[in-house]
């Protein structure tokens, strides 16, 4: 075995096993590495369980919010419904305060084509509103 100067052994590294407090100091640094790597998983779960606590609330409050104006709505189209109903009963000439006779629905029918007469310049739109308009009350009238 060849034998070696002071010199070589002290530029030499000398190989010794870890000790046992560096084993642990180790182990305690993976340990501590691995804590703050589980912490921050945790302040993202937990930001992300607050931020779908509040979509969920939101989501909550608007679907009370329509289902509020949903039933508002119902029973405003049911009360027009029911005041449509009762507003065909109605007739017409009883709206006016009065009872028209044949006679006035013929001349209030001469009255509005001579307004709304194409041929006269008039709506023609206007003048069919008009004559379904008398058409009715000349049926209630043939009823009565």
């Amino acid at each position: 075995m060849p034998r070696m100067d002071g010199r070589e052994e002290t530029l030499r590294p000398a190989y010794r096993p870890p000790s046992r407090t560096e084993i642990i100091e180790n182990e305690l640094s993976e340990a501590q590495a691995e804590v703050r790597r589980l912490t921050r998983d945790l302040k993202k779960e937990k930001q992300r369980i607050t931020e779908t606590s509040e979509a969920y609330a939101k989501m909550v409050a608007n679907l009370v919010r329509t289902v509020h104006e949903n039933t508002v709505l119902r029973y405003e189209c049911e009360r027009l419904k029911r005041r449509g109903i009762e507003g065909d009963d109605q007739s017409i000439p009883n709206l006016l305060g009065f009872e028209l006779t044949r006679s006035e629905v013929a001349a209030i029918r001469k009255a509005v084509a001579r307004i709304h007469h194409p041929d006269a310049g008039g709506d023609i739109g206007r003048m069919q509103a008009w004559n379904v308009m008398l058409d009715k009350l000349e049926e209630q009238l043939e009823q009565s």
